[in-house]
């Protein structure tokens, strides 16, 4: 019975010891590119699309397309904010283009760099679609379909237009059961589910992380 009790211990030890070395799949994908100095000191948001393919609905409870692209939008300002990154809101991007007959939809990348670095004294503008935003079905400790979040961000240098940073967050959440290693990383460490609100405050997170300090 002893030497059964002590294979039992040393098979724990080897399944932690290799926990300790497994790590979930980052969070998000991000590439970034050759950034010129200054990128960072204002960056201008211009109000996220989303895609045609997006239900009219989120879910029971949810929101329409144009809710979620708003909501995935005010998340990453909050966070560009939170790191201390000087941020021109996408309200301001609205107005500008409104007072000129134009909307961003209709814009290059280079054309948007243009008017925010002449408008606003821009460096860069931060660009999104949603292309995916389902709520949860149920309660956050009992829900029979978690909530799944897909985002896109794209930077582009002012007002020169070029691509300096991307980063993209498509998560459905999955429970402990399946993936301790990564159910643990959700907030609230997997012990709930998630809103989509959650889901997708937590990736605009995630995604703002991986920029460079911006001093």
């Amino acid at each position: 019975m002893l030497s059964i009790a002590r294979a039992v211990i040393a098979l724990a030890a080897l399944a932690l010891a290799g926990c300790s070395t497994v790590r979930p799949l980052p969070v998000v994908q991000n590439q970034q590119l050759k950034m010129p100095p200054g990128t960072l000191d204002k960056v201008a948001v211009v109000p996220f699309s989303h895609r045609d393919t997006l239900p009219k609905y989120s879910g029971e409870g949810g929101v329409t397309p144009d809710v979620a692209a708003e909501l995935v939008t005010r998340f990453v300002t909050d966070a560009l904010a939170a790191r201390g990154i000087s941020v021109i809101p996408a309200s301001d991007l609205s107005t500008a283009f409104s007072a000129q007959g134009l909307r961003s939809v209709d814009l290059t990348p280079h054309g948007v760099a243009m008017l925010a670095s002449r408008e606003f004294g821009a460096t860069s503008i931060l660009m999104g679609e949603v292309s995916r935003y389902r709520e949860r079905a149920g309660e956050k400790y009992g829900s029979t379909t978690p909530a799944s979040v897909g985002f896109n961000l794209t930077l582009f240098a002012a007002p020169a237009g070029q691509r300096v940073w991307s980063s993209q967050f498509d998560q459905t959440q999955r429970p402990l059961s399946e993936d301790i290693l990564a159910g643990r990383r959700y907030p609230g460490g997997g012990t709930r589910w998630l809103s989509a609100a959650e889901l997708a405050q937590w990736g605009a997170e995630s995604a703002v992380e991986t920029l460079p300090a911006p001093f």
